[in-house]
């Protein structure tokens, strides 16, 4: 009796990566990470992960805290826009990019700023370094991926000695230092990567088990002989499309063999720990947690047991005391340097200070034993 033939094929996910910053032959601008499209993978990211879009959120929220102190509305842009409109806008993009951009516009004698935009810092990239490293022009385009509708336009570095004429429109770049990247920062969070894009990931698969009528995992064979390599590969390209990742429930494996009887055989395949997931679960929590330094997930409004206080409000208090001295102060005291020197050349001369968030809990003992009966 001639021996059975199959062959077994499983599909693949591409993960994002840290981007590799380099020049490239004919561009007049720094490429950030494939495609030139690191920071519109990280607004993805942003958008597909609760739990890092809620620290993203958490830590913005904390960097502005009650805003910066002012006696009155402060307008610096003819859309209206106040100081602060720009602080709470800056402050996001730190926290997301590691750094924020602004669109600078000088008066004609080039003594004083007159109105101050933010930028995207997504759609900012920088032009190659002069002999001294130093970035002289910016580049700046709606959509990078699409620069034949969204052609980039270059604009001055900021310099306040050569800023009238053609230089008076000029895009202030701030970045925090990375130890290897001259032009571009990384994210804060940049050890999480892997484990906030998992984190999205696994939402759609379990949205996607509800919503499609295919199981999770299947075994499937054909019992009708074995095709040629090139219908194989069609076939399997086709369920592939149809049922595969994580739109679609997950993989499947797909077998051709000999077979008795004629047909298609469907077998599910049964996860090994039912346990699995919720394992997984946690774990891609504390690791998005960790990368963002907060140690205790009550900051976000997410309760885990067995944390070791006596209740809710000593353990909101002591974590936020630690958030607000490790993540916050460092990090507003960046932005407001940086921002207030820009203030200070638009005429601006107050003290920027800010005071932090302001939070009220209540002494609400937690019960371990009925929070897991719940």
């Amino acid at each position: 009796m001639e021996e059975n033939k199959y062959s077994i094929q499983t599909g693949q996910f591409a993960t994002i990566q840290v981007p590799e910053i380099k020049e490239v032959r004919g561009k007049e601008y720094y490429y950030y990470g494939k495609k030139n499209l690191f920071p519109e993978a990280l607004i993805g990211l942003f958008d597909n992960s609760a739990m890092h879009h809620a620290c993203v959120l958490a830590i913005k929220d904390g960097i502005i805290g009650e805003g910066i102190e002012l006696v009155g509305d402060e307008y610096i842009n003819q859309k209206g826009e106040t100081i602060n409109d720009i602080f709470e806008k800056i402050s996001l993009d730190y926290t997301l990019f590691n750094g924020y951009s602004l669109n600078l516009v000088w008066n004609k004698g080039g003594d004083r700023i007159v109105e101050i935009y933010h930028l995207p810092f997504d759609k900012v990239r920088a032009g190659l370094p002069n002999e001294e490293e130093e970035v002289e022009e910016y580049f700046y385009s709606g959509d990078w991926s699409n620069l034949r509708k969204y052609p980039h336009t270059a604009y001055k570095a900021f310099d306040i000695t050569q800023n009238k004429g053609d230089n008076s429109n000029q895009i202030f770049y701030y970045k925090e230092y990375t130890p290897g990247n001259l032009v571009y920062p990384l994210p804060a969070y940049i050890g999480g990567l892997s484990d906030i894009e998992l984190d999205g990931r696994i939402s759609r698969f379990h949205n996607s088990n509800v919503e499609n009528g295919l199981a999770p995992s299947l075994f499937l064979q054909f019992n009708n002989g074995i095709p040629t390599p090139e219908e194989q590969r069609s076939i399997y390209n086709d369920i592939n499309t149809t049922f595969s990742g994580e739109q679609n429930a997950g993989r499947f494996f797909l077998n051709f063999a000999d077979g008795a009887e004629r047909g298609l055989t469907v077998t599910p395949v049964s996860a090994e720990n039912d346990d699995y997931y919720i394992t997984l679960e946690a774990r891609v929590t504390s690791r998005i947690l960790t990368s963002h330094r907060i140690t205790s997930p009550l900051l976000l409004g997410v309760h885990t047991p067995g944390s070791g206080f006596s209740s809710n409000a000593e353990e909101i208090r002591t974590a936020y005391a630690h958030f607000e001295s490790t993540v916050c102060s460092p990090m507003r005291k960046k932005i407001l340097t940086s921002f207030g020197y820009i203030l200070k050349l638009a005429g601006y001369n107050v003290a920027l200070t800010v005071e932090p968030k302001r939070i009220v809990v209540e002494e609400t003992t937690v019960n371990e034993s009925e929070i897991q009966q719940q």
